[in-house]
């Protein structure tokens, strides 16, 4: 996946600066940059507040960035959870068809609580900055009769409660003139933002002195830290705003003024955008153009012509689609100089979905039936298509839909700023009539820079440094055998089984021993075999070394991207009180799994002969064996092929290169040369047939010579080599006793599927769960062709007020998001 620098130079210049007037038809589509386009991931989790012991069911939508469609080719996602302490307590890797996955979580019941992270991102997604990776906090509350540690996270290190150092921090309050600087001797309005200590919003008041310590203007805050105040700042001087924090004052700095500079400011109007250019340069505006885009491109551009101080742009809305939009005024030199972001909100344009009980009451114990309508509205419903999922969990455990982020508020707005965003359900689903105004000012302190405009890839000399996947890759280096430091040069072939059959592929290493297959299809619980082969050198042996896949670096996210400490989370929730009571509940449940007595199981062991021969009277006619070979010791090691295992292991036979012979046996047909027959679980096969059987698949093999193999007739006149394979059953036992050249390897993540108790039955092994407030999990609703879907689910045994979030995105890239309510009484 080759890109000159040329050629990225181009396509950056043309996605970002395309210059037209009006509406651009050329869509940002997949088609037609393949390579080049940006993505977005989003998680639709059940919840986000969970006991340490509980599951995380999660939902992945992988979409271009700028359409938010979906790709139909097959991709990877990574998904990892991040502990307090910046650490990572587990990792999967979930595999994307037509843009979409599913995946889940077990929690350790022994997680300290606090504050985690789920964070999400593809391969190529890390050619960008980590800012554009999937991220949503979620509370984990201890389980309070565990008193040991935490859980064990990747490398072996063991997780350490991390505590939140607050002595000597100041609160954080940052400057954003609109445009982007203040202009000496000119008025400007500047946005303001404030977070304490702990990360979260807070609520002030302070004012603005001059040098000589003369009250300019006074600023108050007017929504979760941020606010606005005008200031006309003199050259010369420097200003400062004064504030009072737990009855200290606290003193910062104001950007310095320029002399020459740009002032811009941007009100939004009920048809269009006014946009207000003023310069204080003497050389005025002329040949100055206003570059408007979108995620999808250009959406106007318009240049000065008149040499001039002043000007105004108007952009009328029909031009722009819902989400960010960047205002980008360049010089005539094509240098932007001043930027605006804001937000066009076209509530008309998205369809609307209505989840609909068939009751709002519900018995235990019954059944729970939901309807899924789409809201038409003039849509052609035959044409329609989504993806989508929903949760069920009780109200104590969710927190009000203003707090919460959904894929909506994701794919709209949070993936397009920088840091966390506060609450940011209340800019698309509150009824408070400033909402709108509280909007643009997010967009002028948060927004104060777009940074998926301007930010460039990583590349790596003429290629990316991180490809994007369609599949699991396997990287690694052949050495020495005798010398494991040193690198050498074989042809290494790798046999595995795949998600359909057994697969087995081939490639050459580069001079320094290196080696990548790409594109396999391989499940988590896989082994891999390597077999090193140089064909000028049949007799050398080698050894290899396999790189594990690892999660991407994790910066310290709190810090880095302003995530609060949630250390008051219960504030979060609809009702903290039942939450309590429902954890309460949840522990003692767990407390039953948990702690049992001692027992003594008594049972009579089988043993290796016994189950030898089982599998001989099973699959063989034969009833007396030559040699046997058990496996159980050696097929771990590092050989080549089961023949190689087999070489000066059972006496008289002789395995040179790819030629088998048993010696004191009398050919009864010349044309069958020395070679014995194969036999693989009791079928004949060809002896290319046994070299691809993996060695650490094999039980034990046996020999028959001379009379022993003469019950095969002709066929056994040269010997007969019997391979017998582990069951899968033997297999998983084996899973974990893994060396020389065959490797456990982290493949796809294979998702488990939602329980639904049987809640009549009182065992405690049927009703573990029912404790959890994730009443059900469904991660894929589709409409019928009338638009129409039906969910139908357990209403479990507790009475409970539910809340239904259902989440997913349309053929066309339209975001979906949609709650609703009933009981179980």
């Amino acid at each position: 996946m080759k890109i000159s620098s040329l050629v990225l130079f181009l396509w950056i210049v043309f996605t970002n600066f395309t210059y037209s007037q009006g509406k651009d038809t050329s869509e940002y589509s997949i088609a037609n940059d393949s390579i080049n386009y940006r993505e977005k991931v989003f998680l639709h989790l059940d919840k986000s507040y969970y006991n340490a012991g509980e599951d995380i069911w999660f939902k992945v939508y992988l979409l271009n960035a700028a359409s938010h469609l979906w790709d139909a080719i097959r991709n990877v996602v990574y998904v990892d959870i991040v502990g307090p302490d910046n650490k990572i307590i587990d990792f999967k890797i979930i595999r994307i068809e037509d843009g979409i996955g599913n995946g889940d979580f077990a929690l350790p019941s022994d997680l300290y609580g606090g504050a985690y992270t789920l964070r999400a991102y593809t391969n190529y997604m890390r050619n960008f900055e980590e800012d554009y990776f999937f991220r949503q906090q979620i509370y984990i509350s201890p389980l309070n009769f565990i008193t040991k540690s935490a859980g064990t996270v990747l490398d072996g290190i063991d997780q350490v409660e991390s505590e939140v150092v607050l002595e000597g921090q100041i609160p954080d309050l940052q400057f954003f003139p609109e445009g982007g600087h203040l202009v000496n001797d000119y008025f400007n309005r500047v946005g303001f933002k404030i977070l304490g200590v702990d990360g979260r919003s807070m609520d002030i008041e302070g004012v603005i002195l001059d040098d000589t310590g003369v009250q300019i203007t006074e600023f108050t805050s007017a929504h979760l830290g941020m606010g606005l105040f005008d200031i006309k700042p003199v050259a010369g001087r420097k200003y400062t705003a004064n504030i009072m924090y737990n009855g200290k004052k606290y003193s910062y700095d104001l950007p310095h003024g320029v002399n020459n500079g740009i002032v811009m400011r941007v009100q939004e109007l009920r048809d269009y955008y006014q946009i207000n250019i003023q310069t204080s340069s003497a050389n005025g505006l002329k040949g100055y153009s206003l570059l408007g885009s979108q995620r999808t491109g250009t959406i106007y551009n318009a240049q000065i012509k008149q040499d001039k101080s002043i000007a105004v742009f108007k952009v009328d809305k029909k031009l722009l689609v819902t989400g960010i939009a960047q205002f980008t005024l360049m010089d005539e030199k094509s240098k932007a100089i001043s930027e605006r972001l804001v937000f066009y909100d076209d509530s008309s344009s998205s369809p609307q979905i209505k989840i609909i009980p068939t009751s709002h009451t519900n018995a235990k114990n019954g059944t729970v039936e939901l309807s899924v309508e789409l809201d038409s509205d003039g849509m052609e419903i035959s044409n329609f298509g989504a993806n989508m999922s929903m949760s069920i969990i009780d109200l104590a455990a969710a927190s009000p839909r203003e707090f919460q982020s959904d894929i909506r508020t994701y794919l709209l707005l949070n993936s397009e700023l920088k840091g966390d965003i506060e609450h940011p359900g209340y800019y698309f689903y509150s009824e408070d009539p400033k909402r709108r105004q509280f909007l643009d000012l997010l967009m002028m302190t948060q927004g104060w820079r777009q940074f998926i405009v301007n930010d460039l890839p990583n590349i790596k000399g003429d290629s990316f440094e991180f490809i994007k996947e369609l599949g699991i890759s396997v990287e690694g280096g052949v050495r020495k055998f005798h010398n494991p430091e040193k690198p050498d040069v074989a042809t290494v072939k790798l046999t595995f089984q795949d998600s359909n059959l057994m697969g087995r592929l081939s490639i050459k290493s580069d001079e320094d021993g290196s080696f990548k297959f790409l594109g396999l299809d391989i499940m988590e619980d896989n082994k891999l075999a390597f077999e090193m082969v140089d064909y000028e050198r049949p007799m050398k042996e080698f050894a290899v070394q396999l790189d594990s896949i690892r999660p991407a670096p994790v910066s310290a996210i709190k810090k880095e991207y302003g995530l609060r400490e949630t250390t008051n989370f219960e504030q979060f929730l609809e009702n903290p009180n039942a939450r309590k009571g429902f954890d309460t509940n949840f522990e003692n449940e767990m407390m039953k799994l948990i702690q049992l007595d001692e027992v003594l199981i008594l049972t009579e062991g089988k043993s290796k002969k016994k189950e030898m021969d089982t599998k001989r009277s099973t699959n063989s006619i034969y009833s007396s064996v030559s040699n046997t070979v058990d496996f159980s010791e050696i097929r771990n090691q590092p050989y080549p092929n089961i023949l190689a295992a087999l070489r000066a292991r059972v006496p008289g036979v002789d395995v040179y290169g790819g030629f088998v012979a048993i010696r004191g046996v009398n050919s009864m047909s010349s044309e069958r040369g020395t070679t014995p027959l194969f036999l693989l679980n009791g079928v004949p096969v060809n002896q290319e047939a046994i070299e691809n059987v993996p060695v650490w698949e094999v039980d034990f093999i046996d020999v028959l010579k001379g009379s022993r193999a003469s019950i095969f007739g002709s066929e056994g006149g040269n010997g007969v080599i019997a391979v017998y394979t582990l069951t899968g059953k033997e297999l998983k036992d084996q899973k974990n006793k893994v060396a020389g050249n065959v490797f456990n390897y982290q493949g796809f993540y294979k998702p488990r599927k939602f329980y639904e108790p049987a809640y009549g039955n009182d065992d405690l092994g049927a009703n573990r769960k029912k404790f959890s407030s994730t009443l059900h999990w469904e991660p894929t609703v589709k409409m019928d062709n009338n638009g129409k879907s039906k969910v139908i689910f357990p209403a479990g045994t507790k009475s409970s007020i539910y809340r239904v979030v259902l989440q997913g995105i349309t053929n066309d890239g339209l975001p979906l998001a949609s709650e609703a309510v009933f009981e179980v009484d």
